[in-house]
């Protein structure tokens, strides 16, 4: 019966005439080039708000109709309690959720879970053209899922634009996302506008490389872990999960704020025991969202991690949070900030006349267009007031 009924929903999509008009030939990174209807009405986006974020920035986000993540609906909210009965909580909302609220409202083609797309729902939306970005939390990069999931969105007639993140391409380079930039802003005639936010979002990169790259000596050079406090890891006995030297969060380390990544082996999200931490020993560790956001406090005062006490960045006080990034399996507008807290907290007396709070707040009003009051709810959503009291 479903079958049946995705076939004729297929057979619908099939029958529809664009509602965009005259048609355009787009390139995308595939390097397929789609037929799509010029300055389309009604964009689905299958990510987890990167697209939705530079199409803010372009002035088009009312052109979303179907979006890909439950990380654009979900209230997200947790409690950590300390060994002393202290509890604090933390809400936090995906950027773009914040935003723009109705994106709620819409229909999301993807299951909670994040790892089931429904196609009949996608054609049964018939929008003119379909953005997918592989190697997001709602695709991944399993080549053969992958494949499939191209091959099944075709075969439904729909036009679709193939974004491949750095994730995909599994290089440190981020340059790819102002090439994913400049095909979204194709889509809707500004190329340039959309290619000069992903250069905008590079001087933050450029900045940092200047201030730290006169650090050449290994000895001088603090060694950082990236550790993702995972519920799921830790359940099965570890403290946390790294990211090897193969991974854009390593490159943004040591290529880039020009430190030392102190797991010097392969891989994402790899599991280490407390034992493991400890041969690393890192003198700073930044904490990013990892099944979950997790603040310093967690691995400060949380019961659960009272081994991990007398490692020298708990002892010292330099464990920093990321912003929150739900579903943030590839990066997004916003990692110019994620590369400045990895800096100052790598290098706090070269950064020392930047006040990252500050810094976020006209960030957002520049890349998104927004008053200083919205700037300031969006900082607060994402988890970074920690950095008034800090004075970060």
């Amino acid at each position: 019966m479903k079958k049946t009924l995705f076939l004729a929903t297929a057979a619908l999509v099939l029958a529809l005439p664009p509602s965009g008009g005259q048609a355009a030939t787009i390139t995308d990174m595939r390097g397929v080039a789609v037929t799509v209807p010029d300055d389309p009405r009604a964009v689905a986006t299958i990510d987890d708000g990167f697209i939705e974020g530079v199409m803010t920035h372009l002035g088009v986000i009312d052109r979303v109709r179907v979006i890909g993540s439950w990380s654009m609906k979900r209230d997200y909210r947790y409690a950590f309690t300390s060994r002393s009965g202290e509890t604090q909580e933390y809400r936090g909302w995906n950027t773009m959720k914040y935003l723009h609220p109705w994106l709620d409202e819409l229909p999301c083609i993807n299951s909670p879970q994040g790892n089931i797309i429904s196609y009949e729902a996608l054609a049964a939306a018939s929008p003119d053209v379909v953005l997918l970005r592989v190697g997001d939390t709602t695709v991944g990069t399993d080549k053969e899922k992958v494949t499939r999931t191209i091959s099944t969105i075709e075969a439904l007639g729909l036009p679709l634009v193939v974004l491949y993140s750095p994730t995909w391409y599994r290089s440190s380079d981020l340059s790819s996302m102002k090439t994913e930039a400049g095909i979204i802003g194709e889509l809707f005639g500004q190329r340039d506008k959309a290619e000069a936010l992903a250069d905008r979002l590079a001087e933050t990169e450029t900045m940092i490389r200047e201030r730290t790259k006169a650090v050449a000596a290994e000895e001088d050079k603090p060694s950082v872990l990236l550790l993702g406090l995972r519920p799921d890891v830790r359940k099965k006995g570890g403290a946390g999960a790294a990211q090897g030297t193969d991974t854009p969060e390593s490159y943004i380390i040591e290529q880039v704020v020009h430190a030392k990544n102190a797991y010097q082996g392969r891989g994402t999200s790899v599991p280490m025991s407390a034992e493991q931490v400890y041969a690393c020993d890192p003198d700073v560790i930044i904490l990013p969202t990892a099944n979950g956001y997790h603040p310093p406090f967690e691995l400060y005062e949380a019961p659960y991690y009272e081994n991990l006490q007398e490692l020298r960045a708990v002892k010292n006080h330099r464990v920093y949070a990321l912003p929150w990034s739900p579903m943030n399996a590839s990066r997004r507008v916003e990692y110019p900030l994620d590369m400045l807290i990895i800096a100052k907290a790598s290098y706090p007396e070269r950064f020392a006349d930047i006040n990252v709070y500050d810094f976020a707040l006209r960030f957002y009003q520049d890349v998104y267009g927004v008053d200083e009051a919205t700037a300031r709810g969006l900082r607060s959503t994402q988890l970074l007031d920690w950095m008034a009291d800090a004075r970060f």
